[in-house]
């Protein structure tokens, strides 16, 4: 066990679950105390262990990242929980066009609360883009490269980026017994060469069974992430 990463991910761990409890508490009739206690929190909690990771820890960061990783890599972590959230979005969506009255208020509540969040992770992850990276390619890049980099953001066919990307179909929160039914809709609607990325909260190799016995020679199947608490499958329809 590392003492410093062990340590720094249970402090991670406390701090996102007593922000989310206070989260979930304001806003609404609760007593001056407990927002005077949520404030406290943030100033004497969050904030000093931001500034604390600022002095010491991403100064030992900054000398491994040079040395054995890439520097975007949180940037892709960032693309990832927005393609999760999208996911999200679309699949509460598509259940508050059927629910009952009974559920349709923790739904349209669940819904609002998702877009909430993917609002404030787009804003944070936008902000590093313009503060960090465009500088950089404004001062160190020539035109050129520059629209070639923009063409090939904009340009690419859209079989590529569906084939390379895959649209997610994040079913962790769904039924059990509905999941196979929704992903074989979503393989239906595949045309060749395209692909969705299956998100689950198991393995889901069962499923690839009967993929295999239902279209065989039909399907493709790559594993992105294999848990041990998110799995994410590429499913593709073969040429």
């Amino acid at each position: 066990m590392n003492p410093l990463t062990e340590a720094i991910r249970k402090h991670h761990s406390s701090l996102a679950n007593t922000l989310k409890a206070h989260a979930r508490g304001v806003g609404g009739n609760e007593p001056q105390p407990e927002r005077e206690a949520f404030v406290r929190f943030l100033k004497g909690d969050l904030l000093a262990h931001a500034q604390g990771e600022e002095r010491h820890l991403y100064r030992l960061v900054d000398e491994l990242v040079r040395s054995f990783a890439r520097p975007t890599a949180t940037m892709t972590v960032d693309h990832e929980f927005i393609n999760d959230y999208v996911a999200k979005i679309e699949q509460t969506t598509r259940e508050l066009a059927d629910a009952a009255d009974g559920e349709r208020s923790r739904l349209s509540l669940r819904l609002r609360e998702l877009a909430l969040q993917l609002d404030a992770i787009l804003e944070l992850h936008l902000a590093k883009e313009e503060r960090i990276y465009l500088p950089l390619v404004e001062a160190h890049v020539d035109e050129a490269r520059q629209r070639a980099v923009l063409e090939a953001i904009h340009g690419g066919r859209e079989e590529e980026k569906n084939v390379i990307q895959g649209r997610p179909l994040d079913v962790r929160e769904i039924a059990p017994r509905e999941r196979h039914k929704l992903i074989f809709e979503t393989f239906a609607a595949l045309e060749p060469e395209e692909a969705f990325i299956l998100i689950n909260d198991h393995d889901p190799r069962p499923l690839y069974y009967q993929f295999a016995a239902e279209h065989a020679g039909e399907f493709t199947w790559d594993y992105l992430e294999q848990g041990p608490e998110v799995w994410r499958v590429r499913i593709g329809r073969s040429a």
